[in-house]
């Protein structure tokens, strides 16, 4: 830890660091972090989340259990969460379930902390579907026309193939768009067919309801198609499309 830096400074900035998706930095904070203090829960878990977040998943995996509590000790909802979406990640679909709803109780429990922790709203590949046909039908003209070029496929979870190819893609985004853009703003061909990819257990996981789903969903695929036709980060922003 460097001289001067506290503890809570450094998971501030790590806090921080995750938060902008800068994972190296946020990792390296943690880490400084827990030099400083070596027993530091939120600094453990941080610490995990960024490895996660930076595809180092069997390595985020044994951490995460290490940090289980003894014998019969209550266990941390925030913990067993964590574990959960690294059991996603290495596509552990059926264990995944069973820690989030462990930590859904846990936080019950809690009695303050329930709303933190929903259960994810799963759906069946056709439930899926269908929500997803509601969606484009809503979806401005403009978008419409774009998905007749480009198809929207759905995958369960981002892969580390896809993460190897499309530079800051992690196990929890919703949506990607691979390819080459339209208009003026074409940059070099990423080596895959014009596609929309949406991850669907990343995206039941992002609403508390059927409803909310179809909203992210609605969100994720005008991102996407808006990265399509040209527009950067910063002109989605300011249309709304962030």
């Amino acid at each position: 830890m460097a001289p001067g830096e506290s503890v809570d400074t450094l998971i501030d900035e790590g806090d921080e660091a995750l938060e902008a998706g800068e994972y190296e930095r946020a990792l390296q904070s943690f880490e400084q972090a827990l030099e400083g203090d070596p027993d530091h829960w939120g600094a453990a878990l941080g610490r995990i989340e960024s490895l996660e977040m930076l595809w180092r998943t069997d390595e985020a995996l044994r951490a995460v259990r290490a940090l289980r509590p003894a014998g019969e000790e209550e266990d941390d909802p925030e913990r067993v969460d964590l574990e959960a979406r690294i059991l996603e990640a290495l596509g552990e679909f059926e264990e995944a379930d069973r820690l989030f709803a462990m930590a859904h109780e846990l936080a019950k429990e809690d009695g303050s902390r329930g709303h933190e922790f929903p259960l994810p709203v799963r759906t069946t590949e056709g439930d899926f579907r269908a929500i997803l046909d509601k969606v484009l039908e809503s979806l401005p003209e403009v978008i419409r026309a774009a998905v007749v070029q480009v198809p929207v496929l759905v995958e369960a979870k981002p892969s580390r193939a896809i993460a190897e190819r499309a530079p800051n893609v992690t196990p929890e985004v919703l949506g990607l768009f691979v390819g080459t853009t339209v208009g003026e703003k074409v940059y070099a061909p990423s080596g895959y067919p014009n596609v929309v990819l949406l991850f669907q257990r990343n995206l039941e996981r992002a609403g508390r309801s059927r409803s909310e789903v179809s909203k992210e969903i609605k969100i994720t695929l005008l991102h996407e198609y808006g990265h399509y036709l040209g527009f950067d980060e910063e002109e989605l922003e300011h249309l709304g499309l962030g």
